[in-house]
């Protein structure tokens, strides 16, 4: 009689389960950085950090870099960030060592992308500008997250010319992390499936951000648990 704890089952157990365990190593969006005491964590963006350290929209201590500073306290690591309105990845290539590989940091995460759509960036370019900025990173010796971008209005349509070119640089991300093997914050899909649950008539802000691009106190807190979700 055919048991769970046959030996054609036990078998194929055996092979499955090694397979499954290697697509999880191998996927971008599953890997964490391990913080130890003494570390300093660094958010590298737009506008989008930049007003998570300080926004008259949104209460004083509640955007995400601040929540994340609170989370991670206990452990001993620091965080900053550096970051300016208006940014692309160009911009972050010409402060870097200056600004961020200065301090020593041991983990750098990358939140950057919405400009570099809005002045027509090709995924080609994106991807090799980002490329050189990491490589800049790891020879200062931080550990490197990858995020995609969000926004430019809420809501998602395939169709709109903002939202292929917002998903081209997003996809762009998300092959760079495959290839060089970087923990990723999907932020871009972390922002639709949020509208598929919460906005599913596509209104244009008021979900996540106050104006379709800038977050809101609920938008800082659902970006901060993604940005915590990479940290062990």
């Amino acid at each position: 009689m055919w048991t769970p704890r046959t030996p054609i089952l036990t078998a194929l157990l055996t092979l499955v389960l090694p397979l499954t365990d290697s697509t999880a190593q191998d996927d971008p969006a599953a890997k964490q950085v391990e913080l130890k005491k003494g570390d300093l964590v660094i958010f590298l963006g737009d506008s989008l950090t930049a007003l998570a350290v300080k926004d008259a929209k949104v209460p004083e201590g509640k955007g995400y870099v601040h929540l994340v500073r609170a989370a991670l306290k206990d452990k001993g690591v620091e965080v900053d960030a550096v970051a300016t309105g208006g940014h692309k990845v160009t911009d972050l290539l010409k402060r870097v060592d200056k600004d961020v590989i200065a301090k020593k940091p041991t983990v750098v995460v990358i939140q950057i992308g919405v400009n570099d759509a809005g002045a027509n960036v090709t995924p080609e370019m994106f991807k090799a500008q980002l490329e050189e900025l990491i490589g800049k990173l790891q020879k200062g010796g931080a550990q490197v997250v990858l995020c995609s971008c969000t926004c430019r209005i809420e809501g998602y349509n395939p169709e709109d010319a903002t939202d292929k070119k917002l998903d081209a640089l997003a996809e762009a991300a998300r092959a760079l992390a495959r290839e060089q093997k970087l923990p990723l914050n999907d932020l871009r899909k972390a922002f639709i499936d949020y509208w598929k649950k919460h906005n599913p008539d596509n209104k244009r802000s008021g979900f996540l951000t106050y104006d379709g691009n800038h977050w809101t106190e609920t938008g800082h807190q659902y970006v901060a648990e993604q940005m915590l979700k990479k940290f062990k």
